[in-house]
């Protein structure tokens, strides 16, 4: 009997060793399973203060309402973001979510480096049910959805209308010309006196091509091997508009304006150095208001006497999914919420731009801040006065431009070139450089 016990008592603890051996590695298995689970994202963009408190706050969202999701914030200023950029992908390590914008999309795509949605569309993974196809087009290269429009918006002027106002000069109407802005300018700066400018100026690229447009013409021509219009003329005037208004005191010297570099808070609008902030686009007042803690206005830029119209509505910026997402559908799924989910948007408030999702914009037009309602306002007024958008920029578009900005605009500012001298050697760099796309 007692050898019976023994032999019992043996084999129960033998199962129970057993027993609690399998809860052991059954547990184990549970807890690989879980960490497998968790999914880690990175996401990248610029902007001001403004717009990384509000993305972060959406993606704190998004992470409470799937417990599993990781997403790693990446962001800086407009400075320097886009050759954070080319070291990530030259290294091969481009975050699974990056904030495009329209005149990078073909240079990225062009490369491989971003993935094609329309799978992810097609399963119903990203919902575009709502979304009228004119807000996509802009992210479309060779039927490829490349990208995903975040805010539409359009160029735009930014004005004081508290400095207008002290100055005893109304703000310009729809239809003005850039001769009014001269004359605009200087009765500011006359008025508003010492260390009060009528304008920050604006010779840089995307304003020309603004003024391009005006003459029904683009920067460059329809393959992207060379420039799209003939006569250097038209960059050696549209340069010395901002020679003259220098000159003249309309607009700041570059001492004013240049420190402050992509430093929202320290333009000079937003400090009362400057009653118009020039070229921007129209989803900055949002961030520019919050900035200087007083109403601004947005209105349209200076027309071309006898022209045509050089606005158009365009994508504010995308989200792509880059070629080194190892979670693809899982980034196209956040995409997904930051276009559709009305309490995202509501923390976004529209400060990228008008979104895209049609039940989006309606629920945000009964809660936009002021700010906002001017955005909303002013496409509707930009639609007017509007033609269609030209593709994208080429192959070759940001060397162009790093080069117009600093060896054409920045000399121009500090008059360290004539517009003629600055406007033939434009034509030879960028006639260089585009070149490569010929085949």
């Amino acid at each position: 009997m007692k050898g019976f016990i023994y032999k019992t008592l043996i084999l129960l603890l033998v199962i129970g060793l057993i027993s609690g051996c399998s809860k052991s590695t059954n547990g184990g298995n549970k807890n690989a399973e879980d960490a497998e689970d968790k999914i880690e994202l990175r996401m990248t963009w610029w902007g001001s203060q403004d717009r990384h408190d509000r993305t972060i706050k959406v993606i704190e969202l998004y992470e409470k309402l799937n417990p599993n999701i990781k997403i790693s914030p990446e962001f800086t200023g407009w400075d320097g973001y886009w050759e954070k950029l080319a070291t990530q992908a030259a290294g091969k390590n481009l975050p699974d979510i990056i904030q495009m914008d329209y005149k990078f999309l073909s240079d990225y795509s062009d490369k491989g480096l971003l993935i094609d949605l329309n799978p992810y569309v097609d399963s119903g993974i990203l919902n575009l049910d709502d979304v009228d196809d004119q807000y996509l087009n802009g992210g479309i290269i060779d039927d490829k959805l490349f990208a995903i429009n975040i805010g539409a918006n359009a160029h735009a002027v930014l004005v004081d209308p508290a400095l207008f106002e002290k100055a005893g000069i109304p703000i310009p109407e729809p239809g003005y010309t850039w001769d009014d802005l001269k004359l605009i300018g200087q009765q500011l700066s006359d008025k508003l006196g010492d260390g009060v400018y009528g304008t920050h100026p604006n010779a840089g690229i995307m304003a020309f091509k603004h003024y391009l447009r005006e003459h029904k013409l683009w920067l460059f021509n329809e393959d992207g091997t060379g420039l799209g219009y003939e006569d250097d003329q038209l960059l050696a005037d549209f340069l010395q508009i901002t020679v003259d208004m220098i000159k003249s005191g309309a607009a700041a010297p570059p001492e004013v304006f240049k420190s402050a570099g992509s430093n929202v808070e320290q333009m000079p609008i937003i400090m009362e150095q400057a009653a118009m902030q020039m070229d921007i686009h129209s989803n900055q007042i949002i961030a520019m208001e919050s900035a200087s803690g007083r109403p601004l206005q947005l209105i349209l830029q200076p027309m071309l006497e006898g022209g045509e119209f050089g606005h158009y509505i365009k994508p504010g910026q995308f989200l792509s999914v880059t070629i080194h997402s190892k979670q693809a559908q899982e980034a196209a799924k956040f995409i997904n919420f930051f276009t559709n989910d009305l309490e995202a948007n509501r923390i976004l408030d529209a400060e990228r731009g008008v979104p895209i999702s049609e039940k989006v914009r309606e629920d945000l037009r009964n809660n936009l801040s002021d700010a906002g309602k001017k955005m909303f306002d002013y496409l509707d007024l930009v639609a007017d006065y509007s033609r269609e958008i030209d593709p994208p920029d080429p192959v070759g578009a940001t060397e162009i431009e790093d080069y117009f900005a600093k060896e054409i605009e920045d000399p121009i500012y500090y008059n360290q070139i004539s517009p003629e001298d600055a406007a033939k050697a434009f034509r030879d760099k960028a006639t260089e450089i585009l070149a490569k796309n010929k085949k």
